[in-house]
């Protein structure tokens, strides 16, 4: 029998005539993607519950629209703002990991095992950091006191998001160059629209989470309702985009 009538393995199409010459091991491949299935819920989620986060701050702040003296409004906007971008930043370690992987870890100086849990666990460090400051920072009307500690809490949790962020872009980018030294501009060519397309709405991301990280370490250090927080263009510009 031609090898191109052959539909499935038998007497006359055995499994060494394949491609491959073998079939796929069922458990190793059933692990291997059920462990990319879970990386890519855990990835929505981490970009839902971001969005979301933003969305929700946002309108926050159109309540405090209606009455600036709303002290619920101005804590819901003030918490989800500062945390959202934290799990939107999780969501792109997780796929810069992927990332790794699919072009080859060979050409990457951090092991592919370390491109994702560390850098998501250290956005965690980042987030309860500014979570907790937060919820002090909101209580600085009643005592000043907690106020000044969750702010500093708040500046020092956006400061080590940025500081690993960074890290992370220096990171990516020297994979970049790597990867364009070994195999040149064809490597990029031969992708798939779709995957290029996402690619630079990926780094876009990155940067604007990142410039914004940058932008509210100064604005948080100058305290609640300080000169840069009284600036709504500023914020709506380097923080909402």
């Amino acid at each position: 029998m031609a090898k191109k009538d052959c539909e499935q393995v038998s007497a006359q199409c055995p499994v060494e005539d394949t491609i491959y010459g073998y079939a796929p091991n069922l458990g190793a491949n059933g692990i291997y993607a059920f462990i990319f299935a879970i990386c890519t819920l855990v990835t929505l989620i981490l970009v839902f519950v971001g969005a979301l986060g933003e969305s929700l701050g946002y309108i926050g702040r159109i309540l405090l629209h209606n009455n600036p003296w709303d002290g619920a409004s101005m804590t819901i906007q003030l918490l989800l703002i500062i945390v959202a971008p934290s799990f939107l930043a999780a969501a792109l370690y997780m796929t810069l990991g992927t990332l790794m992987q699919y072009f080859g870890p060979e050409h990457t100086k951090l092991p592919a095992r370390l491109w994702t849990w560390p850098f998501v666990t250290a956005d965690l460090i980042g987030f309860v950091s500014q979570c907790g400051g937060g919820i002090l920072a909101s209580m600085g009307d009643s005592n000043p006191s907690l106020g000044t500690a969750g702010n500093s809490i708040m500046v020092a949790g956006v400061s080590f998001q940025a500081a690993v962020m960074f890290i992370a872009g220096v990171l990516a980018t020297d994979f970049a160059i790597r990867l364009y030294r070994r195999q040149g501009a064809v490597a990029y060519k031969a992708l798939p629209k779709d995957l290029k397309i996402f690619l630079w709405c990926m780094m876009t991301a990155f940067l604007l989470i990142l410039a914004r990280c940058f932008y509210r370490i100064p604005a948080m250090a100058g305290g609640v309702g300080g000169p840069m927080m009284r600036k709504e263009a500023e914020f709506m510009i380097f923080d909402g985009w």
